[in-house]
Formats: C-alpha cells, structure tokens, sequence
C-alpha cells in the first residue's frame, strides 16, 4: 500500500480563474489580494464626523453640524468633511476624508430636536448630545480581510465561500491541482451495462446481471472530487481488456472491478502485465479485498478491485480513497475514529474491513458495524456510509474506538 501512495503525484498545478476553482485543491497558498474594505466605512446608517467637533456635546447643550452631503456604499470620489460640518453616510458606505467616527441614525436629533428635516434646497443639521471616540462605528481599512492574509492553505480544497472571497479580494487567479479523470470498467461475461440508453442491453450474448459496480465506483470516485469519469464493461476477454489498457490516451487512474481471481477466465493481471504496467502490490492482507492487486505505468495507476460490491465499497475506501486525496493534492487527513454500538469480535488474519453507519452520538462518533447473517452483504452496501477498520483476532466492546473510512468528510 505504501508503494502504491508512493507512485501517486498529485495533478500538474496549473493558475485558474477563482470561478473555475471550487473543489479543486490548492497548491499554493490563496491570500486576499486587496484589503476589504479598501478604506475606512460605516457600519451603521448614521453621520460620519470629526470626533473632536462633539467632544463637549451634553443632553444640555447638544453640538450642531451641518450636513453638507451623503454617501453611499456606491459612493466613489468623496467630498471632505470639514469642522463644524457632517456627511450623511449608508452601512457600507466610504468614511469621508476629515471624518473618523460615525453616529448612528438613531442617535442625533434634526432641526431642533423633534421638528421634520428640512426640504431639499435648504442646509440640513443634526444635533448630537453625546461624545464618541474615534473610530466609532467604523470598520477600519482591511478590517474583514487585509491584502495578504492567506484563507485558503495550500494542500486544502477550495470552497465555494473561499472563491467568493477570491472575487471580492481581487484574486485574479489561483495555482490549483486540477481534477483527476479515471476510467472504471467491469469485467464480466455476465455483465450489461446499466448507464446503456436502453438498461439491460446486454453487451454480451451471455449478459444477464448490470454492473453496479459502475455505478458504485464512479459515484464514490465524484464525490471524491474527481474530475471526468469513464465507464464500461467488457466481456472476460483478454484481448479486448488488453487493447484496452494499452491505450496511449489513458487517465491517471483506471479501476476495474472484478477479474482479480485465480480462475482461467481472471485475466486483469495478465492484462496489465501484457501492457507494460509495473505491478505496485499482487495483493493485501485485507479482508475483503486480499486478491486485489496495482500497477502502475507511466502516470497511470491501475487498481484491481475485487467484483462483489460490498468488497468493492470496503477496498475503495482503504485503497482508494487515500490515493484519489494523493492525486488531487489534498494533506493527508487526521483519522477518523468512532466509538462501537455493540460488541463483536473478527476472525484472526489480517485487518478486516466492515460497512458501518457512522452516526453522532454526543460528542463522539458512533459505529454501527453492518456484518453477520444479521445484515447480508447487499443491504449492509446499501445503509453503509463508512467502512470500520478492525484487527483480526479480536474480541472489541460497546464503547471500544475503531477507524473508520469515509467520504463524509
């Protein structure tokens, strides 16, 4: 296994616009290319004004200003404000030059206490009765984010808040990993193809079940952040499985599922060997999962998964999963452990891999372990939402911790 993450190299870094980068991961830093706001604004509605002009102001003898203008948040070149005077601003709006605090709408009186403001045409005041500081009510230049600060680490994925951050930062562009594309293909005489227009056309004359294992590893593969995703099924032949993977055109990761037995009609591993690729492991002590096998040519990697769907989810997740973070750039994750519902205890040989609920149970995460002829394998793949990761040979209790495999998070 350490072999195959080892071959793994993230995507080439390519500079992106901040639209094209969500779900993508970072490879370089993001940081805010501008502060936000650019200058000193309001945020209150209310009057922007020198501090020291109301320093003496008293419910007694409140300070008149004049208001000579307002601004708006759209508000661009901006008038001064000068001594004795006031500006009129919006939540959002620009600070005047000359000004540094704001007073609140609801804190000033106009023309003399309670009488309307004045008609349009004649000078408009206020009256304020109490102090402020500097900076009152005021959102200081790159007071949300200042130009420089990184919200995006390299190695982590960029979100849809994070690119809207970009865009209001003035992010032109960011260094991302782009997605990865894989093929997945089924092996099987007795496979038809369930993305076909017409389902159940078969592919082969001895056609009879759909490959859902296409439909279940493509859609993992997703919502992993994969990028273009291929399938097909083709017949246990080798030729055409060898013409197949001898294509020069091939993505950086290819999964099949199903061939990776002993029997005369297994011929993913001849296929891989016939086609150049350096095998990376011939198999793990896993259960499910002990005859899968990888390779590796060039910058493809080649997974041979096992052909049941319920080994398929517990290998993806263990094999898999790690690898799709390595090829997208990710930082390795901090592993995810929960706590068992119930007791049980494994077989000795190896590590065992068992489809689980993971639920919340307070503070903790709860596993609830899909296995035994309580839950048969296709409906334990069904609830599944993670895959317990459990030592062979042992006997765990209610409350016991476990590692657990998830695209959850």
């Amino acid at each position: 296994m350490g072999r195959l993450i080892d071959a793994a190299r993230p995507t080439t870094p390519t500079a992106m616009a901040p639209m094209e980068c969500a779900g993508l991961v970072a490879a370089a830093d993001v940081a805010a290319a501008c502060d936000v706001p650019e200058r000193a604004s309001s945020v209150r509605d209310g009057y922007a004004l020198r501090a020291a002009d109301i320093a003496a102001a008293t419910t007694g003898r409140p300070v008149v200003l004049r208001v000579t203008h307002t601004v708006r948040a759209e508000s661009d070149a901006l008038r001064p404000v000068e001594p004795g005077t006031a500006a009129r601003v919006l939540t959002g709006g620009m600070l005047p030059p000359g000004a540094d605090a704001v007073v609140a709408e609801e804190d000033v009186a106009h023309g003399g206490g309670h009488a309307p403001r004045p008609t349009h045409g004649d000078a408009e005041c206020i009256e304020v009765r109490a102090p402020v500081r500097p900076g009152w009510f005021v959102r200081a230049a790159g007071g949300e984010i200042a130009r420089g600060d990184v919200f995006v680490s390299q190695g982590r994925e960029i979100t849809p808040q994070a690119v809207a951050v970009m865009l209001r930062t003035q992010v032109a562009s960011a260094w991302v990993h782009p997605a990865p594309r894989a093929r997945v293909v089924a092996l099987g005489s007795e496979l038809s193809d369930p993305t076909h227009a017409k389902h159940g056309d078969p592919t082969h004359p001895l056609a009879r079940f759909p490959a859902d294992n296409l439909v279940l590893t493509s859609g993992l593969l997703a919502r992993c952040g994969l990028g273009a995703i291929e399938t097909g099924v083709l017949p246990d032949d080798e030729e055409r499985l060898t013409a197949l993977l001898a294509a020069e055109d091939l993505p950086e990761l290819v999964l099949t599922t199903g061939g990776t037995g002993r029997s005369e009609r297994d011929f993913a591993r001849a296929g891989a060997r016939r086609t150049g690729f350096e095998t990376l492991f011939n198999s793990l002590d896993i259960r499910p999962g002990r005859n899968m096998f990888a390779a590796r040519r060039e910058a493809t990697l080649l997974i041979g998964l096992p052909g049941p769907p319920t080994a398929v989810f517990a290998c993806f997740h263990a094999v898999v999963l790690p690898l799709v973070r390595r090829l997208r750039g990710l930082t390795d994750p901090a592993a995810v452990t929960a706590r068992l519902d119930a007791p049980l205890s494994t077989r000795p040989g190896g590590e065992w891999l068992a489809p689980c609920i993971l639920g919340r149970d307070g503070a903790h995460l709860r596993a609830s372990v899909l296995a035994g002829k309580t839950t048969p394998p296709m409906l334990a793949t069904g609830l599944a939402n993670g895959v317990a990761v459990m030592p062979g040979g042992e006997a765990m209790l209610a409350g016991d911790e476990v590692e657990v495999l998830t695209t959850l998070f």
